[in-house]
């Protein structure tokens, strides 16, 4: 591996990293959900401080900003009914740690969790995207301001749910981003996450070629960095495992796009085995993480 000049650790500030992977090509930022363009995302190098990966040099805050702000995705409407299906996955392991109070999710998109969370909590989102937004507040009626976290305007402990859901990769300050969620939560309220998990066996075999390795996301975890830095925002990690999703067959192919022909050919065959396109499966890969972590009651 080749160490870099001047890298600046987006987690802990250190500037000693070296290089991990190098793309043949670099991509412009692609913000939507549903990308399948992995690969072509320049340089990723790893923090030799604290171990968390991620793109040097990134894209500048203007055109972060900028390319979610502009992004529609209509191909993640068409796959609405898979989506509500996974934000009720997502819920019943919140419910597991609070099951009622006010719930806030960061980066909610079209609005999937929070209209699956209504019933149980009053429920609030925050959306870079103009159209996600708007999509979440014309179609589901829901509360969502097209804001980023940086200037949404929240009390202090106003949330007993905060929630992180393919999210975290994408910013360029992670670290701020949790200890500002930290001090919008409650005493006993609980941090929800979910993140590719660049540790897993999954991402050490594909190398280069695995779907987390994309444009848009900025900053890579496992699940030891990514605990640790949750721990470091005041919470205490409760619970950690591995995160899998449901889509029909032809979705999971479509993924396999930028992968090596062998894998698509292997994966098509499968699928012709299995029922076809049309059949929904939930899959875990192991390489998404999931995390509740809860905030220590106040001492007394």
């Amino acid at each position: 591996m080749t160490t870099i000049p001047d890298p600046l650790c987006p987690v802990c500030g250190d500037r000693c990293a070296r290089v991990k992977y190098t793309s043949r090509t670099e991509a412009p930022l692609d913000a939507r959900m549903t990308t399948d363009r992995y690969g072509a995302f320049g340089r990723i190098v790893r923090c030799l401080n604290c171990g968390v990966e991620y793109r040097h040099p990134r894209p500048s805050d203007e055109e972060v900003r900028r390319s979610y702000s502009e992004m529609r995705d209509d191909d993640y409407l068409r796959e609405s009914d898979s989506r509500h299906i996974n934000a009720h996955l997502s819920l019943r392991a919140i419910k597991r740690c609070v099951s009622e109070g006010s719930l806030l999710d960061v980066g909610c998109s079209t609005g999937f969790l929070l209209d699956a969370a209504r019933p149980d909590f009053q429920v609030r989102g925050i959306e870079l995207s103009a159209w996600a937004a708007e999509q979440a507040r014309k179609k589901l009626g829901l509360t969502v301001d097209a804001v980023g976290w940086e200037k949404a305007a929240f009390p202090p402990a106003s949330f007993d749910v905060v929630c992180f859901v393919d999210v975290l990769e994408h910013l360029a300050d992670p670290a701020g981003a949790l200890n500002w969620a930290s001090g919008l939560l409650r005493p006993g309220g609980i941090l929800y996450l979910v993140t590719p998990d660049a540790g897993s066996l999954s991402a050490r075999l594909m190398g280069r070629f695995w779907w987390g390795y994309r444009p848009a996301h900025l900053v890579y975890f496992s699940r030891r960095t990514l605990s640790e830095l949750v721990e470091r925002s005041g919470l205490r990690v409760e619970k950690t495992r591995s995160y899998g999703r449901l889509f029909p067959y032809g979705y999971w192919l479509s993924r396999l796009q930028d992968y090596p022909t062998p894998i698509r050919a292997l994966a098509r065959a499968a699928v012709a085995l299995l029922g076809g396109p049309d059949k929904v499966a939930y899959i875990n890969t192991r390489d998404s993480i999931e995390i509740c972590a809860r905030k220590p009651a106040q001492l007394k």
